[in-house]
């Protein structure tokens, strides 16, 4: 009997350590198989939404679940079912027949790896839902900065279009720029006294510093297109970035950030423009202007892109503005 029991124990304790071991792994290769090509990274975020089992938040009355599965709650279940046995085990057959620390090492780990995502998604289920299902932020929503023809093809048929204009509120119906003033009144253009070609060099600049793969540059138009990959999944947002003379001297920068799938960006755009605002600011503010002489593009170049950043050979030096809706 008490050989029976041992083996119930092992196993239980076993599952345990090994559900807390393979979720976070199987969590880990479906976000970074889309980032790194081994497939899509939508697909890979649907694939989690899919088994990971967050609809269960549903099951105990707590906000924010979605999807289906059973990954989260069963891991969960088990390092439950390891705690309970050891306890019990050592308290029905004493000190002597007691488990080693194994068990509730296997028990407290498989917990925490099932109920610590589920409870971080109930934490912010009320902040998502105060988000709008909106994924294309732009400081200027009378005159947007438009992506190039170039771009606009590499994003593909099956991205999100990039009239900004023509989009609206799913939930809502109300248009775009009425929902970004809403929700996110702080993002505005940014004003400098620097000379245009200094403000440019140092947006550019700015977006380099900060991971963006640059894909399409241009002194002589003062603008440039961007691409920022996402730590998880790898999803590609598009960014570009306007920089506009001052009849009064200085430079006002636009830019605009879109992501190229997805209906809600969860605020991904507007907190990226805060913080290239931000890094341009500081570059400005912060540093002493580099001169003119100091680079050796000058206005009304060609288009230039480092080649180890453009994701589209040949695409930076097609400026042609794409068209106001692509779709």
């Amino acid at each position: 009997m008490m050989n029976a029991l041992r083996v119930l124990r092992h196993l239980i304790v076993g599952l345990a350590a090994l559900a807390a071991l393979a979720a976070p792994l199987w969590f880990v290769t479906a976000a970074f198989g889309g980032k790194f090509g081994f497939w899509e990274p939508l697909d890979g975020f649907r694939h989690v939404l899919g088994l990971a089992g967050l609809n269960a938040l549903d099951w105990i009355g707590l906000p924010g679940g979605i999807g289906q599965g059973f990954i989260l709650p069963l891991t969960a279940g088990l390092g439950l079912a390891a705690l309970i046995v050891s306890v019990v085990f050592q308290l029905v057959f004493g000190r002597a027949n007691a488990p080693g620390p194994g068990g509730y090492i296997a028990g407290v780990a498989a917990l925490a790896v099932g109920l610590g995502p589920m409870i971080l998604v109930a934490a912010g289920a009320e902040q998502r839902a105060a988000i709008p299902p909106i994924h294309d932020i732009t400081t200027d929503t009378h005159n947007p900065p438009q992506f190039t023809s170039a771009l606009i093809e590499r994003r593909g048929d099956s991205a999100n279009p990039v009239d900004y204009h023509a989009k609206t509120d799913p939930r809502s119906g109300r248009p775009l720029p009425e929902v970004q003033a809403g929700a996110y009144p702080d993002i505005a253009p940014f004003f400098t006294p620097a000379e245009p070609v200094l403000a440019y060099r140092a947006a550019l600049g700015t977006a380099r510093d900060l991971g963006w793969r640059v894909s399409t540059a241009s002194e002589g138009a003062l603008m440039f297109e961007a691409q920022d990959v996402t730590f998880w999944f790898g999803f590609i947002d598009d960014v570009v970035v306007r920089v506009t003379p001052m009849e009064d001297g200085g430079a006002r920068v636009d830019a605009r950030s879109v992501s190229r799938v997805g209906m809600s960006d969860l605020g991904a755009n507007a907190a990226r423009l805060r913080t290239f605002f931000e890094a341009l600011d500081n570059s400005l503010g912060g540093q002493a202007p580099v001169s003119l002489q100091d680079n050796a593009g000058q206005p009304g170049d060609a288009p230039q892109t480092d080649p180890d950043e453009d994701p589209a050979p040949g695409s930076e030096t097609d400026l042609e503005t794409g068209p106001a809706s692509d779709g």
